[in-house]
């Protein structure tokens, strides 16, 4: 015999859990969310254009000779310094690209949050009057 269980229960913990109150999820804590991971990618941004135009300031420090050609274009199948500093920037990009994504999605959760609250008392005014 399979016992469906009762939808305005909640669900019994699973063994060896223990019993946790309801998660509650308030739209302004995931905007405040989303506000952090903004400032973050700004700062971060700043902090990523300060070090690339450092580096840049410096220019082709490794000279001309054979050990410096080795180093900025590599060799013996070695990538060298031009084609890793390339690959840590485009790493970099889709990092600071990641935290615009983050705080888009947390307040499209936060929106969701509230349709939801409004869709639950939506469903609350419409339960039909209790016997008497």
């Amino acid at each position: 015999m399979t016992v469906t269980p009762d939808p305005t229960e909640p669900p019994e913990p699973r063994p060896g859990a223990a019993a946790q109150p309801p998660m509650e999820v308030h739209a302004h804590h995931l905007r405040d969310a989303a506000d952090a991971y903004d400032v973050e990618r700004g700062e971060l941004a700043t902090l990523v254009g300060q070090a690339a135009a450092e580096l840049a300031a410096i220019g082709d420090f490794w000279g001309g000779g054979k050990a410096g050609s080795a180093f900025a274009r590599g060799e013996g199948g070695g990538a060298g310094y031009e084609a890793v500093s390339a690959q840590v920037v485009e790493g970099l990009g889709a990092l600071l690209e990641a935290h615009g994504s983050i705080s888009t999605r947390l307040r499209l959760m936060a929106r969701r949050v509230e349709v939801a609250d409004w869709d639950t008392v939506a469903a609350l005014l419409a339960l039909p009057e209790p016997p008497p």
